[in-house]
């Protein structure tokens, strides 16, 4: 009788061991993809696209050039815009950085994840279009360069300013929590420091939105490109679709990535061997975040030199 109620739990916990690690094995084989072609072209850390992603592009950009309404053809370009948008998102850089540190740091759920990536895909969304459309005049053409220019520095500011909100909550709790440790007895202070350290370290709305938007201000030069055929051709409304699956595509790689990071953190972390480690995550958690900005508003600066 007592064995009936564990079945389905233990039926539902293999399948969600299944899940994440075929999750992890898409990502993991993803991001060798992107590391071994960098590595080809002489730069493991190089910046742009897959040959892979390239291809698919041109084929999208050649789609929407001879678009004639067929719904099964725009399904299939539409999928083929998020799977660049995907590759895209695995290809190096201090975005998934900051969306696990972040996550590991408030202790977010897998439900936060998903805010940032959605958060992500809309920002991306917006500024791709902003500057698709004033691409169009050749006073948008300046005011879209000069962004382009300069969008490092907003983007780095507010990655700064996110790292050092966490660093103050997480050492403002520290200090208040040292102070009332004075005069609690020892059982009852580590019985409590279990419940009540996370509280003041958890993910907010603000966090999560501020997050999706440093990672979305800077438009990606496929987006843009998918938008101008779009644009030059008549099809906007074609162009926004394939620039909304492109979006979710990247928002796609990083929820999964960061669900990835939570997913770490249960296992490791709050391992008892780990918790002396757990409770330094927060800090050092949005170090990382601080960092990561500060090389932000560095290159924005560099460019200039």
């Amino acid at each position: 009788m007592d064995s009936r109620p564990a079945a389905p739990a233990k039926r539902r916990s293999s399948a969600t061991s299944l899940i994440f690690t075929l999750l992890f094995v898409l990502i993991a084989t993803g991001i060798a993809y992107v590391l071994t072609v960098n590595a080809s072209r002489g730069n493991l850390f190089a910046g742009g696209s897959t040959p892979l992603g390239e291809a698919i592009l041109a084929n999208v950009q050649r789609t929407v050039t001879s678009y004639a309404g067929n719904p099964f053809s725009a399904a299939l370009v539409l999928a083929a815009a998020c799977l660049v948008g995907g590759l895209h998102a695995l290809l190096p850089g201090h975005n998934k950085t900051i969306t696990g540190a972040y996550l590991v740091g408030t202790r977010a759920s897998y439900r936060h994840a998903l805010l940032i990536g959605l958060a992500t895909a809309l920002s991306h969304t917006a500024s791709s279009v902003v500057i698709g459309i004033l691409a169009l005049s050749s006073a948008g053409q300046i005011a879209s360069t000069q962004y382009l220019r300069w969008v490092g520095l907003p983007s780095g500011l507010l990655t700064v300013g996110l790292g050092g909100w966490l660093l103050w909550r997480h050492l403002r709790h520290g200090g208040e929590h040292s102070r009332e440790s004075g005069r609690l007895h020892e059982h009852t202070h580590d019985h409590d420091h279990h419940h009540d350290h996370a509280d003041p370290d958890k993910a907010t709305l603000g966090g999560l939105v501020a997050l999706g938007l440093a990672h979305g201000l800077i438009p990606t030069f496929d987006a843009l490109a998918i938008l101008l055929v779009a644009l030059n051709i008549g099809q906007l409304a074609f162009g926004l679709g394939l620039i909304a699956a492109y979006s979710l595509g990247i928002a796609a790689v990083l929820t999964a990535v960061g669900v990835l990071f939570i997913r770490a953190q249960l296992i490791i972390l709050d391992h008892p061997a780990f918790q002396a480690v757990s409770r330094r995550t927060p800090g050092v958690a949005a170090a990382v975040v601080i960092v990561l900005g500060l090389w932000l508003l560095l290159r924005t600066a560099v460019a200039f030199l």
